[in-house]
């Protein structure tokens, strides 16, 4: 090769190298800029993902019984939820602003009395005499006792803030959530069309087909094992608290409905009702006894349910489910409870199936018959 034609083979080389690294650039510069813009709203995305792969089979029942097409059944769908979920919680939010009000006005208008201490407070252990000294001092002014735990009320008066706002958010985000979930149910088909199409193009179409099936069926193997477990947990302590006579039954059972969800033991609610029935309710001792049972079962029931609802349908072992969900809650919030589980289910599919791949591969080598020369 000449030097003019190695010069001329520079130059091309250069431009075309120049040419790969500015459309490199640009393509980085809009998948950046296309992040940046979507992040805001992939919280909610991936709940609407999750609540309609969910719910889809419920809407697809739904539209079986009522004769008519997934769309107009997601619509009815839709609707019911916000109906069945709005309106109890507009009426609890009016229900409590009237009691704050009210509560608001007894504290202005200075009709709260305290109930005169009880000197064997003051005997109690480190903590006695300085609750004995505020509780008297209340008893006789109420303003002065709250000047002196002024601090603590502003910060805990922050907190309960900070928790209703961030409680209102969440309701908000849910609603939106929901009408969003509502529109994909109604193109469930053409969504999952989309979406193994583009897993195809990434793996083949084999593969990414069963990489869909994974997910949605983790995806609904968690919200059963999670959601699912929660709910029944709810029931079956409600129906035991209403039975019993517990006070409040009904918001003890929407209690262990969000523990559950947020996986905390039910025992934070279990265990006082447990003390109201031992120490207060009256009640007989083998009524007691029977009581105490069930409720103990049932708040252990979710150790069992749980696991088995988890691996149930999924082509995955139940304990990389089970690590993926807890593991993602922890990292990520409830949202991560879906992520995580869905995230090492996938991973642990690609894992095995790169690892059969290359067992077959080897085998394959080894039964092949040697070379002539060999």
């Amino acid at each position: 090769m000449s030097n003019e034609d190695l010069s001329a083979f520079r130059k091309v080389f250069a431009h075309d190298l120049m040419q790969v690294y500015v459309r490199l650039i640009l393509l980085f510069a809009v998948v950046w800029f296309s992040i940046q813009t979507f992040a805001p709203f992939l919280p909610l995305m991936l709940w609407s993902l999750i609540l309609a792969v969910s719910l889809n089979p419920l809407n697809v029942w739904l539209s079986v019984r009522l004769g008519i097409g997934e769309g107009k059944s997601a619509l009815v769908f839709v609707l019911l939820g916000l109906i069945i979920i709005g309106v109890p919680t507009v009426l609890l939010g009016v229900s409590t602003a009237d009691h704050l009000r009210e509560w608001i006005a007894i504290f202005s208008d200075h009709k709260v009395v305290v109930p005169e201490a009880n000197p064997e407070v003051a005997n109690w252990p480190v903590v006695g005499p300085a609750l004995y000294e505020l509780w008297e001092r209340a008893h006789e002014d109420l303003v002065s006792a709250a000047k002196i735990v002024q601090p603590q009320l502003f910060t805990g008066g922050k907190m309960l803030l900070g928790a209703v706002a961030n409680t209102l958010l969440a309701l908000v985000v849910f609603f939106a959530a929901l009408l969003i979930a509502g529109f994909m149910m109604a193109h469930a088909k053409k969504g999952a069309d989309q979406s193994r199409r583009m897993l195809s193009t990434f793996t083949d179409p084999t593969r990414g087909e069963e990489i869909q099936e994974l997910v949605v069926a983790t995806v609904r193997s968690v919200s059963n094992g999670v959601v699912g477990v929660a709910f029944l947990q709810a029931l079956a302590l409600g129906i035991g608290f209403l039975v019993l006579g517990v006070p409040a039954a009904g918001v003890l059972a929407l209690l262990v409905l969000l523990l559950g969800v947020l996986q905390l033991p039910s025992s934070l609610v279990v265990l006082p009702a447990l003390a109201w029935i031992w120490l207060a309710s009256g009640m007989p001792t083998v009524m007691a006894v029977l009581g105490s049972v069930y409720l103990v079962a049932g708040s252990l029931a979710d150790g069992f349910l749980k696991p088995y609802l988890l691996g149930r349908g999924v082509d995955t072992p139940m304990p990389i489910v089970l690590i993926g969900a807890l593991g993602g809650m922890a990292a990520e919030g409830l949202i991560g409870l879906f992520v995580g589980a869905v995230t090492l289910s996938v991973g642990y599919k690609l894992l095995m199936s790169w690892v059969d791949h290359s067992v077959a591969e080897q085998k394959f080598m080894d039964d092949a018959p040697s070379s002539p020369g060999g």
